[in-house]
């Protein structure tokens, strides 16, 4: 194989990586570079460099975009999957299979940041990792399974 030949190959790889975070940044598995790095295993660096070179307006470690966010490069989320996603995660909570946002991101593979944006707009009162919950209980949103002592217990905290 020709050295040209490799670095086709090679750039071939780097494109389709670019095209899977932007994939992802659709449909908003992440906001951030550091939780992108995480969710494909590679460094920091390589993954700001993808999305500046895809323009992908990820967020670095101060929450600022790398990119100007222009009407072009904002993510464009699939209304229908997140409702979907939603309304899965309400059906999870409410059988208690999922509580915390936590056990949400992973049974997703999601970020927690997705997860409690997706529990806000669906009033959904998953817990926080400091025994909070995202969304305040209250007679719309309370499962069968959360009795008194439960709640009492929350706003104790």
């Amino acid at each position: 194989m020709a050295l040209s030949d490799m670095a086709l190959a090679s750039n071939e790889k780097r494109q389709q990586r670019i095209m899977l975070l932007r994939q992802g940044f659709n449909e908003e598995r992440y906001q951030s570079i550091s939780q992108a790095a995480a969710y494909f295993h590679y460094t920091y660096q390589t993954v700001a460099k993808w999305a500046k070179d895809g323009d992908i307006p990820l967020l670095d470690l101060h929450g600022r975009p790398v990119v100007p966010v222009t009407d072009a490069n904002q993510a464009q989320v699939n209304l229908d999957r997140r409702l979907a996603n939603i309304n899965k995660l309400s059906n999870l909570f409410n059988q208690r299979k999922v509580v915390t946002v936590a056990a949400a991101a992973k049974e997703f593979k999601y970020s927690p940041q997705t997860i409690a944006s997706w529990a806000v707009q669906g009033d959904i009162p998953l817990l926080q990792e400091d025994g909070t919950t995202v969304v305040a209980v209250n007679d719309d949103n309370l499962p069968a399974w959360l009795d008194d002592d439960y709640l009492a217990a929350i706003e104790h905290q």
